[in-house]
C-alpha cells in the first residue's frame, strides 16, 4: 500500500512511501530526526466503505423499491412540470419568416395578442 506521512514539528511529506499494511507506522522524520512523523489519510468516507455507492446508484435503488401506484404519480408530476404553460400554446401560428417581415408595431402585438 502507499503511504503519505507529515512530520509534526517541521512539516517535512514523504508521499507515496510503499508499506506493507501488516508494516508499523513510520515515526522518525527524516529530515530533523525528530519521533513526530504521522500518516495521513486521504479518500473520505467511500475508501473505507464496503461497497462504495453513488447519488445515481441510490437513486436507481430507491426508485426500484417504489410501488407502481407511487411510480405513476411521481412520473404525471414530472410530466407536468416540464409541459409548456397553456399561453404559449394559444399563440403563434406565424413562422420566423413572417415575424421577421413585421414592423416592431406588429411584432409587439403579436407577442401580445398571438395575432398578425
Amino acid at each position: 500500500m502507499l503511504y503519505d506521512y507529515i512530520c509534526d514539528e517541521c512539516s517535512h511529506e514523504m508521499n507515496d512511501v510503499y508499506q506493507s499494511i501488516k508494516d508499523d507506522a513510520l515515526t522518525q522524520c527524516p529530515s530533523c530526526g525528530k519521533d513526530c512523523l504521522r500518516r495521513v489519510i486521504y479518500g473520505g468516507i467511500a475508501s473505507f466503505m464496503k461497497e462504495p455507492k453513488t447519488i445515481g446508484s441510490l437513486a436507481d435503488s430507491n426508485w426500484s423499491k417504489k410501488g407502481h401506484y407511487e411510480k405513476s404519480e411521481i412520473e404525471a408530476k414530472s410530466k407536468k412540470s416540464t409541459e409548456e404553460p397553456s399561453y404559449f400554446s394559444s399563440f403563434g401560428s406565424a413562422s420566423k419568416k413572417d415575424i421577421t417581415k413585421m414592423t416592431e408595431a406588429q411584432k409587439t402585438k403579436y407577442i401580445m395578442t398571438g395575432e398578425k
